[in-house]
């Protein structure tokens, strides 16, 4: 399998997010307790990774193996265009499952039984999504579960990892991760809903009834515009309950910046052109919004320190 092959399959791009959720818990647990294990934070993240590249790839194999229709397997699916071997995909696949295996087995000794919980979750999430007699991908609930999984749990592991040890992560410190994860979950939510709107027809070809098909694009495009505007209409009221610093508030600044990017995509909604706008607006939203909780942690730090 060639480099270009792997990524695509893989979807190495979207792997930049692990780094983005790393920050963010670096950036909130340092803002909170003043401390965080970055040996573990950065194995943690290892860990999540190879899971992201595993998932992946199972996902895109899942897609082509169960596919009924023959001009998604031909023209759409990358292991289609690219005529690969399910056999090679498949040991791909389970390869990259190793790293991820060793690192957890270890943080779960270091660190105890939660570790394990909160890693088999996320696994058994990505695995159903494109997997079982009914995978998330083919119910209306893959967009919602999809969104949570990737900005909370993700973060909530990276923020148990950099406490471990501490005895400080408790109910409390869960809520307030899930909190200042708020504004990014709508926003990924958003980025669920441009993927199922681009991918309608060739959903309800392969037999997927997600939320757009059940919805309808109409109510689809109303859903994505309302969620935006929760993304951002949470970032000053996380800021007047004090879960995150008042320099996020400058992430309102974007949003007339942010719906510009979006207008192409509301008019039409096509998987080569608009949709990869949206995921510029998601990231450029979500790494700004992370970018200003950590200033504020360090303006902190720093204040502390004079």
């Amino acid at each position: 399998m060639d480099r270009k092959l792997f990524s695509e399959l893989s979807e190495m791009k979207t792997t930049t997010l692990d780094v983005a959720w790393l920050l963010l818990a670096i950036a909130f647990i340092y803002l909170n307790y003043g401390t965080f294990n970055i040996l573990y934070g950065i194995l943690g993240f290892i860990a999540v990774f190879f899971i992201h590249l595993f998932i992946n790839f199972h996902n895109n194999y899942m897609d082509y193996r169960n596919s009924t229709n023959e001009e998604y397997r031909q023209k759409i699916s990358t292991i289609g265009i690219n005529r690969e071997s399910l056999a090679i995909v498949k040991k791909w696949m389970y390869g990259l499952a190793i790293f991820p295996l060793i690192i957890g087995a270890f943080l779960t000794y270091q660190t105890g039984w939660i570790t394990l919980m909160i890693g088999v979750i996320g696994v058994l999430v990505g695995l159903s999504y494109s997997a079982g007699p009914k995978p998330l991908n083919s119910t209306m609930f893959g967009e919602v579960v999809v969104a949570i999984a990737i900005s909370q749990l993700i973060p909530i592991a990276y923020s148990y990892l950099g406490l471990a040890g501490t005895a400080k992560f408790d109910s409390s410190t869960a809520i307030s991760v899930i909190l200042v994860s708020l504004p990014n979950t709508f926003a990924f939510f958003c980025a669920e809903l441009s993927n199922g709107t681009c991918d309608l027809e060739a959903d309800e070809k392969n037999g997927r009834h997600t939320l757009v098909s059940k919805v309808g694009k109409a109510n689809a495009l109303s859903l994505f515009k309302a969620s935006w505007a929760i993304a951002f209409l949470l970032v000053p009221i996380l800021a007047l309950l004090k879960v995150v610093p008042y320099i996020t508030l400058l992430v309102v600044l974007l949003y007339p910046n942010i719906w510009d990017d979006l207008r192409p995509y509301l008019q039409k909604q096509i998987k080569t052109q608009t949709y990869p706008l949206v995921i510029k607006a998601v990231g450029k939203f979500s790494v700004t919004y992370i970018l200003l909780i950590a200033v504020g942690a360090i303006f902190k730090l720093v204040m502390a320190v004079i």
